[in-house]
């Protein structure tokens, strides 16, 4: 969901002035209370955290944030910093933070954070101590993004290279919708500066262009892992923010004045070949399609089976176009991949004609899609799914997260929930969220879901039918099958 929320407001037409953080009045809510006991508190929360974020003020000016913050394990954040940047002209640089924090039973949580250009409210749901995601609470601004802890370093040891997997999302200089995935080869440390080379492919408002040739530099990062980097792509030369997580990830936001954030994966393995690129494969994407002087939203969710040969074995998917859903909808196509992690696949049926993506595992991959005959950009995820899955398979306490877009109200929802699976197709659970005018707050709810072996599941959460993709039993892709509910989200296990 990182581009949902921002492809809603490039097509929300609205050009009144912005705020840069939450100065309006509203009714802050309280600590998250009942629910499931999935064994959190305030405790869980506790070290040094990197947050990023996309999404819409109320006028329609797009933003994107990212930063740290220090979590005490007691309910006070002690220290942070953070940048904000707008397609209006905001920037917010290297802001310091202070806040404060709670986390139920269930793994909701509030956390707010205040800095000089005003307090921002997050609710929250834990995936684990070591990650959450979460929406903005907020009379003036729709967003969802998510946190991760930031692991102590054992180690400072000049490594030949990492290969990371790049994803871009946001505008181009023009504000026209962007998206790129591709491979970086950093030389350097974990700790000082260092210099890259790579491939990229972006697809640049419809505008696809394969394999461009990038490079480019980092800096040192700071105790809160906050550094720069400068990355050319093609011709085009840009400068970033980064966030260092740890050897693994980096977190990027762009800040020369156009809208672009995005990340960086240590790639850990490959395919290598079609051949060897098999197996079930979930996909969630979402982006834009350009028809006419119209933007509409869409979102992708869906599966397939690749065979080795270079063909899909059966293929399904569901997908919202600006309202316009269609589920459970067959297609075909085939498929290539090379040595580099780098693969294709062309696909008749779906609403994205074109994907490229760039393995970060044998498992998982960034992908971007494009179409030669509309103007489709969407960004996302692919991953292995195992086979044999059953409802059973689903058991426990999950987190959920769904956001994106009512018809009925009309206007932006977020919500983030924890939910008891019974291993028996039934759910219960507490859910927060944030609708056009009004903030609900430990909402108790029910939903029931099936598993099935064709690749495609189906669910609901409280009011919501969804289509349910399982990955494994730990995460699942979740794409509303009410067309006046373009809502994506994810359903991921608790730990």
């Amino acid at each position: 969901m990182r581009k949902l929320l921002v492809a809603l407001g490039l097509a929300a037409l609205a050009f009144l002035s912005s705020c840069g953080n939450d100065r309006y009045t509203y009714n802050t809510p309280g600590n998250p209370s009942g629910g499931n006991n999935a064994g959190y508190s305030s405790s869980s929360l506790n070290g040094s955290y990197v947050f990023t974020a996309s999404g819409v003020y109320a006028n329609g000016i797009s933003f994107s944030t990212a930063g740290n913050f220090i979590a005490d394990g007691s309910g006070n954040v002690t220290s942070g910093v953070r940048d904000v940047y707008s397609d209006g002209g905001q920037k917010v640089q290297e802001e310091s933070l202070t806040g404060t924090y709670s986390v139920n039973e269930d793994g909701r949580g509030q956390l707010q954070l205040k800095g000089a250009s005003g307090a921002t409210i997050f609710r929250f749901v834990l995936h684990s101590a070591s990650e959450g995601v979460f929406f903005q609470y907020s009379g003036a601004a729709d967003a969802t993004g998510r946190f991760v802890l930031r692991p102590a370093e054992t180690s400072n040891a000049v490594r030949a290279s990492y290969t990371y997997v790049l994803r871009l999302d946001g505008e181009d200089s023009s504000g026209a919708p962007y998206g790129a995935v591709g491979l970086l080869n950093l030389t350097g440390n974990d700790f000082v500066a260092g210099t890259f080379t790579g491939t990229v492919d972006q697809n640049d408002s419809g505008t696809y262009s394969a394999q461009l040739a990038a490079s480019g530099t980092l800096t040192a990062p700071d105790t809160h892992g906050r550094g720069t980097a400068s990355i050319t792509i093609g011709s085009n030369t840009a400068t970033y923010v980064f966030y260092w997580v740890s050897v693994n990830e980096i977190e990027l936001l762009r800040s020369d004045g156009t809208l672009q954030y995005g990340s960086g994966y240590q790639q850990t393995a490959v395919s290598g070949s079609t051949a060897a690129f098999t197996g079930g494969q979930v996909f969630s994407l979402s982006g834009y399609l350009a028809s006419g002087n119209h933007t509409y939203p869409i979102a992708e969710t869906g599966y397939l089976s690749l065979n080795g040969s270079g063909t899909l074995a059966s293929a399904v998917e569901d997908s919202n176009v600006g309202g316009n859903y269609t589920g459970n909808v067959s297609f075909s196509g085939t498929n290539t991949a090379d040595a580099t992690g780098r693969w294709t696949a062309t696909l008749s049926g779906a609403q994205s004609t074109n994907l490229v993506g760039y393995q970060v595992s044998a498992s998982k991959s960034m992908v971007l899609s494009y179409n030669t005959g509309a103007t489709i950009l969407e960004t996302g995820v692919l991953q292995a799914q195992t086979s044999g899955l059953t409802a059973a398979s689903i058991t426990g306490n999950y987190a959920v997260d769904l956001s994106g877009y009512s018809y009925y109200a009309p206007g932006n929802v977020e919500s983030t929930a924890n939910y008891l699976a019974d291993g028996a197709g039934n759910l219960s659970g507490t859910l927060d969220s944030q609708t056009p005018g009004f903030y609900n707050t430990d909402v108790s709810q029910t939903g029931v879901y099936s598993v099935s072996s064709s690749g495609r599941s189906t669910a609901t959460f409280g009011a919501v039918p969804a289509a349910l993709y399982v990955v494994d039993a730990t995460t699942a892709y979740i794409l509303s099958s009410d067309g006046n509910r373009l809502y994506q989200g994810t359903m991921v296990k608790q730990q």
